[in-house]
């Protein structure tokens, strides 16, 4: 699955040309409409009312799979995973369980969603299975690089607090040995306060300088879930019994996350074929972020949410879980590219000949907003963040040269997959200009060719119609942010509570700025072969959380 020829370590014409085709498709469309919009207006405006109806038909569409998420990972926080997990062990009587609760069942959200539970255990032939919980164990990687302790402090005691027995559950902290002062500063602490509480707290430094490899997430999680393997295989652990959890250095998890996934393992129709996604909502430091970010941390939450809601379009994303057998097959995750966390889904994808996907599984892992020490640099943080996310467009002339010469994978599917993809990533950069800049260059541009018609006069109407119409299911959207905040913290007033929910008028400057323009950045520099290196996201808290912390390392120290 190497796109590099062996011999010469160049990259193939047909590669470079899938690296340039997305950049294109992009430019050609900006371009396009700006040029023709005076000497074809009529063409172009047509153009545009198609556009924004297509779009006004995606949000509502969007905004159903957004509520239907949300109200399925409020349901099932309220389950007791562990619970069930238990009852596995007799699944006649499990199953006559969930029927009584269909039974008593109040609402008829809850009804359904028991139903359709029943329904996927029945349809799933588990009588084979070991369906003992007991025996799964799972592998937790917290990759490093830079962050402070009480980053790390923050997620560690996350998975502590988790309701899942802790003598199976094996932690990795993968430090860098680029960063080893701090890394073993931190670490030893780490490993004082919590070194007996799991079934192992294993630090893996990964060595820098490895051949072949870039300075990425990917190689440092890599070279730590190897040693962990050969550790699970000295204590005689099958690795068909392990579950692998990659995380993000401040990723806290819910108290049920390991239990939910469990179950979700055990009862999966193909468990060694299956990641599994949970939702990553961006709350940790969400009141402490200025506005702006504040819409890009909601705008990704939800765009997740909404995704699990599509489990046929789901890819995983940053902190996500596999089996650790699937994990060996695929050779672990890439080491030279950035976007690790979705690649390892098309690694996946590639290898079991398309027959690989990634379900949702309805429980949180909350990250941090981004932060950083200034306003300025919080900005530029953001927008590079999201650049970065954009070059998951990367994987496109991946996926399409490796599907291209699998020829276990349906046509159709390699289609479905490719074209959803280069969909994607295309109005990812488009969307947002086209709707709040370029739709207004015929009128600009079209002069009296295009001002003297009655087109000319509607194209306002028409075109604001449509996003009044579109602004309507953002109200969804401010309910459900409103819901899942966490409870704001006594620094601050009323005041922000209500900026939660002002905040929104800066949604069409924060889509162009934070969405498309990023988009457009990594799709050039994959154009031009200007190939990014990762970057890391800054971890920022404010000062009582800093103080809070220092509390906690002077009182660690020996």
């Amino acid at each position: 699955m190497n796109p590099i020829h062996k011999t010469s370590g160049v990259k193939s014409r047909a590669y470079r040309a899938l690296e340039i085709l997305p950049g294109v498709l992009t430019w050609v469309t900006l371009l396009g409409i700006f040029i023709l919009s005076y000497f074809v207006p009529f063409g172009v405006a047509i153009y545009i009312i198609l556009f924004d109806l297509w779009w006004v038909l995606k949000a509502i569409n969007t905004a159903m799979h957004l509520l239907s998420s949300f109200f399925k990972l409020k349901q099932h926080a309220r389950y007791d995973w562990l619970f069930r997990l238990e009852q596995l062990g007799s699944l006649p009587d499990y199953k006559q369980m969930l029927r009584q609760e269909i039974l008593a069942a109040k609402t008829k959200r809850q009804r359904n969603d028991l139903k359709h539970e029943l329904f996927r255990l029945d349809s799933v032939d588990l009588t084979k299975r070991d369906l003992d919980y007991k025996k799964i164990y799972h592998l937790v990687l917290l990759p490093t690089y830079k962050e402070s302790l009480e980053v790390l402090d923050n997620s560690i005691r996350s998975i502590l607090d988790s309701n899942f027995p802790k003598d199976r559950i094996f932690f990795v902290l993968a430090t860098e040995e680029r960063d080893y002062e701090l890394a073993r500063e931190n670490s030893k602490i780490l490993e004082e306060r919590y070194g007996d509480k799991f079934l192992c707290f294993e630090t893996i430094m990964h060595p820098d300088g490895i051949l072949g490899e870039a300075k990425t997430k990917g190689a440092n999680i890599t070279y730590a879930a190897r040693r962990a393997t050969e550790m699970f295989k000295q204590m005689n652990i099958p690795v068909e019994n392990v579950l692998v959890s990659a995380f993000d250095s401040d990723t806290v998890v819910a108290k049920n996350y390991f239990a939910y996934l469990t179950y979700a393992f055990l009862t999966a129709q193909f468990p060694f074929r299956t990641s599994y996604q949970p939702l990553p909502v961006y709350n940790n430091n969400i009141w402490d972020a200025p506005a702006i970010t504040r819409i890009v941390a909601v705008a990704n939450s939800f765009w997740q949410m909404v995704e699990a809601s599509r489990p046929d379009r789901l890819v995983t994303f940053s902190s996500h879980a596999m089996s650790l057998r699937a994990l060996i097959d695929v050779d672990y995750w890439p080491v030279n590219a950035i976007s690790d966390d979705s690649q390892i889904f098309w690694r996946c994808w590639l290898k079991y000949h398309g027959d690989y996907r990634t379900v949702p599984i309805f429980t949180t892992v909350s990250l941090d907003a981004m932060l950083d020490e200034t306003y300025w640099k919080t900005l530029v943080g953001q927008y590079k963040q999201k650049r970065r996310w954009a070059w998951g467009i990367e994987n496109f002339p991946y996926l399409v040269t490796n599907a291209a010469k699998d020829k276990l994978i349906p046509f159709w599917k390699k289609f479905l997959y490719i074209e959803r993809m280069l969909e994607g990533f295309y109005f990812w950069a488009t969307a947002s200009i086209v709707i709040a800049v370029l739709g207004w260059m015929p009128l600009l541009l079209g002069g009296a060719r295009f001002e003297e018609g009655v087109f000319a006069a509607n194209l306002p109407v028409l075109t604001r119609s449509m996003m009044q119409i579109a602004t309507v299911f953002l109200i969804f959207s401010v309910y459900i942010n409103l819901v899942l905040l966490p409870p704001r913290p006594r620094a601050y007033s009323r005041w922000r509570s209500l900026s939660m929910v002002l905040q929104w008028v800066f949604v069409p400057v924060v889509s162009t700025i934070f969405g498309s323009a990023p988009a457009i950045d990594a799709q050039t520099r994959l154009m031009l072969g200007k190939y990014m290196e990762f970057w890391v996201t800054p971890k920022t808290r404010k000062t009582e959380i800093k103080e809070a912390a220092q509390v906690f390392y002077n009182a660690s120290k020996p």
